[in-house]
């Protein structure tokens, strides 16, 4: 999955929300908007020049979209740090900025009217999730830049730093910050390129010089890889809702639970990513694994993995299980998931 496919899914998702809170002028500046960020490719150092002039020029300090909804409805003003205004030439951004403040001019309008008219049209719901952004209060949020979660957290008691994706759709990420979030474990997030999208910060590959997310320091201590970081936040962390059993018979259906977690991977990668043979075997193959997913969910009372509490075996599968739903639906025609109420072999899956 490209730059491209990823910003086409973040503005179409925060364009539907736009829709119905402006008018017709507003709409077509996103729109113009929208065109220049789902146009990159590779950056070049003369581009890079013609991007931070027009960041700079229009859309700095004064675009709404990018107080309203911080990285998800709006990449204007940061496109060029972030690697992804790179194929637009200085005539097709000359073009645009006058495009839009034709528009603007038109309808007697500016960004600042453009933000005032998006803040009276929020629910109540929308303000307090804004105004809870900045010390990460409330329901969990890709915008957090810190976690805190209530009052009863200090930041500067916060032990853990996260380095994960700008993107918000590594895995690997996912299950880290799964286990944060279920742990409630406050931390502070640092945002780093997917190579997709850009060079990643020097300052971050002297850290980790293979580039890969994740990565956290706790307690002033490195770890670089996915599982390393979750376990060590249970060594770490011991009394804030444990997420790996103690029982010898349910740790040893933990790492069996796990084992299975590796081979349903294996599977879905196999077919994914290669020409099935004549008999299907590879697509027999993934539902297989699958049914023994299920199995091993249905087998339980409480509908997680151990049963009724989230474990550390739900947080390393369901980042991927996500994953695979959506593939498998769009490259291989396989439906995993179903609307609420539709028939399904894989209820607990679903579920």
């Amino acid at each position: 999955v490209g730059t491209v496919y990823n910003t086409i899914v973040a503005e179409t998702i925060a364009g539907i929300t736009l829709i119905s809170m402006m008018n017709f002028c507003s709409l077509a500046i996103v729109l113009v908007l929208r065109e220049v960020s789902t146009s990159t490719a590779f950056t070049t150092s003369s581009q890079n020049r013609s991007a931070r002039m027009f960041s700079t020029s229009l859309f700095e300090s004064a675009n709404p979209f990018q107080s309203l909804f911080g990285n998800v409805a709006s990449k204007i003003s940061d496109l060029q740090q972030e690697g992804m205004m790179n194929t637009v030439s200085q005539n097709q951004l000359s073009q645009l900025t006058s495009q839009t403040q034709t528009i603007l001019a038109a309808e007697n309008m500016n960004l600042n009217l453009i933000r005032s008219s998006l803040e009276t049209k929020q629910t109540a719901e929308e303000r307090k999730f804004r105004s809870n952004l900045q010390k990460g209060y409330g329901a969990a949020s890709p915008l957090h830049k810190i976690r805190l979660f209530d009052e009863s957290n200090n930041e500067d008691d916060v032990r853990v730093t996260l380095y994960r994706d700008s993107a918000s759709w590594c895995p690997y990420c996912q299950k880290v910050w799964m286990t944060l979030e279920e742990k409630r474990i406050p931390y502070k997030i640092e945002k780093i390129n997917m190579r997709c999208y850009g060079d990643k910060p020097a300052s971050f590959l002297r850290m980790q010089p293979s580039g890969s997310i994740p990565v956290a320091i706790i307690d002033g201590v490195t770890y670089n890889q996915s599982n390393d970081i979750m376990y060590a936040l249970e060594e770490k962390f011991p009394d804030s809702n444990p997420l790996v059993p103690t029982a010898a018979d349910v740790r040893m259906r933990a790492q069996s639970l796990l084992r299975l977690e590796r081979q349903i991977f294996s599977s879905w990668m196999y077919w994914l990513t290669s020409r099935d043979t004549s008999d299907g075997r590879l697509r027999e193959g993934f539902i297989s694994t699958l049914i023994e997913v299920e199995n091993a969910l249905t087998s339980t009372s409480g509908g997680f993995f151990l049963g009724e509490q989230v474990s550390i075996v739900d947080a390393m599968f369901a980042p991927f299980l996500e994953r695979m739903c959506a593939s498998l639906l769009y490259f291989k025609g396989f439906q995993i998931r179903v609307a609420n109420g539709e028939k399904t072999n894989f209820p607990a899956v679903n579920r």
